[in-house]
């Protein structure tokens, strides 16, 4: 399924690379720089679009989790959710709080560890952003051609399993091991 045709500024960097060390296995480079150079152009849409809700990358990506999970999360699920590490998630969460997009609420299991939902005002603001975000990314996908969005996406998928450690299944995600690994929220 390839277009001998159709170049981008990756053909150009694996065949100069392939010029200059024909020593070097550069095969990777086709996949794994258009992967680096989509998510940059992606994020960087997707940055500019949240910026007019007023919202930084990791406060959506915050908001989002707490949103989808529905319930409250301690700052060490969030961190593992989103990928952030755990000061950022705690500044994250102190702008979100003085924002009034997110509640804090002590863990009756632990007096240091604390959890944190989404608001009202904060789950309103995450449905409306995920509304223009989605319409976003869909025009982003507009150049891939439908038949071929599931072998991407199958791909992709087999890269982050193989990535990230393993398969997650629905139970994975909402076992209570899962829902706090280490059994309570975060130590302050």
């Amino acid at each position: 399924m390839t277009d001998p045709g159709l170049r981008d500024v990756m053909d150009d960097v694996h065949d100069r690379w392939r010029e200059l060390r024909p020593d070097l296995d550069v095969s990777a480079i086709p996949v794994v720089g258009r992967v680096n150079r989509l998510a940059r152009i992606v994020q960087r849409r997707s940055d500019d679009l949240l910026a007019e809700f007023g919202l930084g990358r990791a406060d959506f990506d915050l908001l989002a989790a707490l949103t989808r999970r529905g319930g409250p999360m301690s700052p060490t699920q969030l961190a593992d959710e989103t990928l952030l590490s755990p000061p950022a998630v705690t500044k994250r969460v102190k702008g979100l709080l003085a924002a009034g997009l997110v509640d804090r609420s002590a863990n009756p299991a632990d007096h240091r560890g604390y959890f944190v939902a989404p608001t009202a005002a904060g789950r309103r603001l995450i449905d409306r952003v995920l509304e223009v975000q989605l319409a976003d990314e869909r025009a982003v996908l507009a150049a891939l051609p439908e038949e071929a969005r599931p072998a991407v996406a199958d791909g992709l998928r087999h890269l982050l399993v193989a990535l990230e450690g393993g398969s997650r299944t629905q139970t994975d995600r909402t076992s209570p091991r899962a829902l706090d690994p280490e059994g309570t929220s975060l130590r302050l």
